[in-house]
């Protein structure tokens, strides 16, 4: 029981409803139990006469009364000892409730209002959440001292063989890589040597885009390590963060909280901290999931651990400024890559250019291009074995971890004449990205088919093979500029570059492949720009080539149901707009 609702009980302020007399007030009843009311003359004849006063009893009367009297707020007044001094009035005054049926209206009224979503009748809970404990230090963050479990099985020998043999090409596909590992007897990983381990994942980290099922392959392995209990390294947990992240191609919140906690796992659960390599996957995640609050909170913990900025971070620092639509701090940053001693190539160009595309300046990012070129056409000195110039991927991943790990050695050291002759040696001439970039601003921004006619035969002349992605921003060029009076974004030029796409296609070019968003590119094209067979018969070329799965073929079969709803009767009875038909 509350003492202060006790208090209100037996004050003086709860009975002014119902007072007493005044005589009856200086003069109680001194009985233990109250006196029950009787409206009847014999309650009156029998009532308790007051006996005569003494001189101890009225002392005592008046004692009683005076103390009771003084409980009484409506007799209580404010006593100083410093005579005429008038008390000082209250800084606030109290308002007084309001009484009657009113509050419990409004109280009523409330809950009512409350309980409009409450369908199961439970009282939710409105307290703040508790923070959730942390799980503290796993088993398999501790050491390195693996040691190959006992074949169970006899046969597992030729499987992790086989798996060794793969490891040593390091362009083997993932797919038979994995199946041999998935061979062995689950978890895998403990009947492999820490060596084996290392390479299986480090070869399964390396891809040209982060698909999902790169993601599940690589993040399948490493819940078989957690489970046998053997160390994660640094750069594992960062492919996992990366793989992650970017499975999706485009970054989703999901996507950034699966990054994060994994992240959190890394240093909270596993105890190690994230290094330059790490905080710059965290960075580019949260850029492209566009949080960028969260990344620039990226920039004050690198800047707090006192992590130390590299290449690949001044690059993504470009593309960030880009996204911000900041031209000035994109110019700032490359000013301050030059400054910090950094290798200029064609990728830190190519970030410059699509930054301003991004900022709103495509005239800076024109001018750029043009003094990448003229600065290509005045090098004398080439790479020794040409060795720079290899187009594919890998090379040119390779390249660049090439860059920032001797840029660091020679800045350390101190060889300045090295880190100069680097430069030199660098590529700095435009490539399938560089004109990929200035093709996608001219068919889906600008719509300048002209330009991007131009940039293509330039591509041609200077034997810059053409990328896949080029292909499907111009297949969406026509589908937002064609089928129009007046347009130069026509099906006579519509049919040309679908030949060269499937010719690329044949030939398995560089980044050149096909997914749902290159085919509904393709189908929303021809359906713009020229009649529902033609659209059909596209569909069908397309079809021979492209193997997906179930939801790539629904997400196709939606959009085409939709382009061609002439077609649809005549065409059904063929199983043509069934997907799983024989092709």
């Amino acid at each position: 029981m509350s003492l202060l609702r006790t208090l209100d009980r037996t004050s003086a302020v709860s009975n002014t409803a119902h007072a007493r007399p005044f005589l009856t007030f200086l003069y109680p009843r001194h009985e233990d139990t109250p006196s029950k009311t009787r409206f009847s003359n014999k309650a009156i004849d029998d009532a308790r006469r007051p006996s005569g006063p003494t001189t101890a009893r009225m002392g005592t009367c008046f004692v009683n009364a005076l103390v009771r009297a003084a409980s009484c707020p409506n007799h209580a007044r404010l006593v100083h000892t410093l005579r005429g001094v008038e008390a000082a009035p209250p800084k606030h005054q109290t308002r007084p409730e309001r009484k009657g049926p009113l509050n419990k209206v409004q109280r009523f009224a409330e809950k009512e209002l409350q309980a409009l979503i409450d369908y199961y009748g439970m009282e939710i809970d409105t307290r703040p959440e508790a923070e959730v404990p942390d799980d503290g230090n796993l088993v398999w963050n501790v050491g390195d001292s693996h040691v190959p479990w006992p074949l169970r099985d006899p046969s597992d020998a030729a499987h992790i063989d086989e798996l060794q043999t793969l490891l040593k090409n390091e362009e083997a596909p993932h797919q038979p890589v994995y199946d041999a590992y998935k061979k062995l007897q689950s978890p895998g990983v403990v009947y492999l040597e820490t060596p084996t381990i290392r390479a299986l994942l480090h070869h399964l980290a390396v891809v040209e885009r982060p698909t999902p099922t790169a993601a599940q392959r690589f993040l399948s392995i490493l819940d078989d390590m957690k489970t046998a209990h053997i160390h994660i390294t640094r750069s594992e947990w960062t492919s996992a963060i990366h793989l992650t992240g970017r499975a999706m191609g485009t970054v989703s919140e999901d996507d950034l909280q699966a990054s994060l906690r994994i992240w959190h796992d890394m240093e909270r659960r596993a105890g190690l901290k994230g290094g330059y390599v790490t905080f710059n996957v965290l960075f580019n995640i949260a850029v492209k999931a566009g949080k960028y609050s969260l990344a620039e909170t990226f920039m004050k913990e690198m800047q707090d651990r006192k992590v130390p900025m590299h290449r690949h971070y001044r690059v993504a620092l470009l593309y960030y400024y880009g996204v911000l639509q900041n031209g000035n701090a994109v110019r700032r940053a490359y000013l301050d890559l030059v400054s910090a001693g950094d290798i200029v190539d064609t990728v830190v160009m190519n970030a410059v250019i699509a930054a301003l595309m991004r900022a709103g300046e495509p005239s800076a990012a024109e001018q750029v291009f043009e003094r990448m070129k003229r600065l290509h056409a005045m090098r004398t000195t080439t790479a020794p074995g040409h060795v720079f110039f290899n187009r594919k991927w890998r090379h040119g991943r390779l390249l660049g971890l090439r860059f920032r790990d001797e840029t660091r050695r020679l800045k350390r050291e101190a060889k300045d004449e090295e880190l100069k002759h680097l430069q030199d040696f660098a590529p700095i001439g435009p490539n399938s990205r560089t004109y990929g970039i200035l093709i996608r601003h001219h068919a889906a921004v600008a719509g300048n088919i002209d330009r991007v006619n131009e940039l293509l035969q330039e591509m041609k002349w200077n034997s810059v093979p053409l990328d896949g992605t080029i292909f499907i921003v111009v297949f969406q060029g026509f589908n937002s500029f064609g089928g129009v009076r007046y347009t130069s974004w026509t099906a006579f030029r519509l049919e040309k570059i679908w030949h060269q796409y499937l010719q690329s296609l044949n030939q398995n070019l560089e980044r050149t492949w096909l997914s749902s968003l290159a085919v509904i590119a393709v189908l929303k094209a021809f359906g713009r720009c020229t009649t529902p067979e033609r659209t059909l018969k596209a569909w069908e070329e397309i079809r021979a080539l492209w193997q997906p799965d179930e939801q790539e073929l629904e997400a196709v079969m939606m959009v085409l149901r939709k382009l061609v709803p002439s077609q649809l009767k005549t065409t059904s009875s063929l199983g043509f707009f069934d997907g799983k038909r024989p092709l």
